[in-house]
């Protein structure tokens, strides 16, 4: 039985780690029970809460970036949006010892062992990034075993090389046996050093699936240009609906 924890949660920064130039990872631990004093699925998130900010409580959800496989504390990524008042507040404020409030975990954008097809395809955009680099950590190493997916593969678009978010967890990844991880930059072509290039397009899709949709439940997250584009291009090449699901936070 998973363990729950009711209602809001105080939780402690441990550690943040500076992704990029404009993105953090926050780690955190239960600040009251010490550890991590809850369960969840990879593809969740949690809700936080800031009440001190304006005159009313604003609440946003971030995607649980870590894995429950990673150990005793949970993480999220945050990148910096312009004008986002709680994004730019928490890369410049939150350091080690801060404390936040959360409730969670929520969500439903996971693997569900048992009711999907053998190759997992995801496809995401910036900090879209974040649910599956979470997925795939949880499975690397063991796709092909009961209750993870056969075959990972993971096309990621950023734009320039200095906005590769949670990149030396895909790397990692990429070597594990069957998962793949293709990263195109839309702003530098850097394709002597093994990126592609280009914004995603249905060419780019097309080429990357290679004529296995059959075989393939298809998930995706980032701009909604990304998403919509990898839904059209998944009907368009007849894959069913319970097939392709979508998670948007921009």
């Amino acid at each position: 039985m998973k363990r729950v924890k009711r209602g809001w949660m105080n939780l402690r920064v441990t550690k943040v780690v500076s992704e990029t130039h404009d993105t953090n990872t926050f780690e955190l631990v239960d600040a009251d029970d010490g550890g991590r004093s809850f369960d969840y699925d990879a593809g969740q998130y949690l809700t936080f809460r800031f009440d001190e900010l304006s005159d009313k409580p604003l609440v946003r959800s971030y995607t649980l970036s870590s894995s429950p496989n990673q150990g005793d504390f949970c993480a999220f990524t945050v990148k910096r949006v312009e004008s986002g008042s709680i994004s730019n507040w928490l890369c410049d404020n939150v350091k080690v010892g801060s404390i936040l409030r959360a409730r969670g975990p929520i969500g439903k954008f996971c693997w569900e062992p048992g009711s999907e097809r053998t190759h997992l395809f995801m496809v995401a955009g910036g900090s879209g990034v974040t649910p599956f680099a979470s997925i795939m950590r949880e499975y690397a190493g063991l796709c092909g075993a009961p209750g993870a997916p056969g075959q990972m593969t993971l096309l990621v678009s950023y734009r320039t090389s200095k906005d590769l978010i949670l990149w030396d967890d895909l790397q990692k990844i990429n070597a594990a046996k069957n998962c793949r991880v293709f990263t195109t930059l839309s702003r530098e072509d850097m394709t002597g050093s093994g990126f592609l290039y280009g914004r995603i397009d249905q060419e780019m899709l097309l080429q990357l699936i290679g004529g296995a949709q059959n075989q393939m439940t298809f998930m995706t997250c980032g701009p909604t240009e990304i998403m919509d584009l990898t839904v059209a291009t998944c009907r368009a090449a007849g894959v069913p609906e319970p097939c392709i699901r979508t998670e948007s936070f921009y």
